[in-house]
């Protein structure tokens, strides 16, 4: 996996992880987190799917993070040892919106940009060794961009209320990584 990062107008970086074609970009605007999938050729796509394997390290357990996180009802990423954050991590469950996102273990999002009637979904999905993120675009009248799946997470006005924090979360911790390629992946698609 390759990570590139590029300076934005909020004085940290746009995100973009790079695997066989696919392009995964993680930026900010404003106080909003958006996440948008699209192929390196730019297809047209209604469809996406991003993998990260426990073979991609830090970025891999940076979104296990997330992907825990959410799963527990830790939104806000509280320390879950303490008593107070695991009867608020339990009440946070028990929410009708928690439990509309979180459904057997798949947390779906639907994008905050576009209307509740025809928004871009986000499914993550944790199986024993990857964390697979899929775009999905709704085929309506609402017009999208025909090359790339994006979701917008808002920080005011989401209709997802706490779920902006885990995935502001994400993007701070994406911040830390080095703006490289995976050597050992290289390696290994050379022999």
């Amino acid at each position: 996996m390759e990570v590139k990062k590029f300076s934005n107008d909020y004085n940290s970086f746009d995100i973009d992880l790079v695997e066989d074609e696919k392009v995964l970009s993680i930026y900010q605007t404003g106080d909003d987190v958006n996440l948008s999938c699209k192929y390196e050729d730019y297809r047209k796509i209604s469809n996406i799917s991003f993998s990260i394997s426990t073979n991609q390290g830090e970025v891999y357990f940076i979104f296990d993070k997330l992907y825990k996180d959410i799963i527990n009802g830790n939104v806000l990423g509280e320390d879950e040892s303490l008593k107070s954050v695991k009867e608020r991590m339990q009440s946070e469950r028990s929410t009708s919106w928690y439990q509309s996102l979180v459904q057997n273990g798949i947390i779906t999002v639907l994008c905050d940009a576009y209307p509740i009637k025809c928004p871009n979904v986000l499914k993550i999905i944790k199986k024993e060794d990857e964390i697979i993120l899929t775009f999905d675009k709704f085929d309506g009248e609402f017009p999208k961009a025909p090359y790339c799946i994006s979701i917008n997470i808002r920080q005011s006005g989401s209709r997802i209320y706490d779920f902006c924090a885990p995935f502001k979360t994400l993007f701070k911790q994406l911040q830390t990584l080095e703006d490289k390629k995976d050597v050992i992946k290289s390696l290994t698609k050379k022999l």
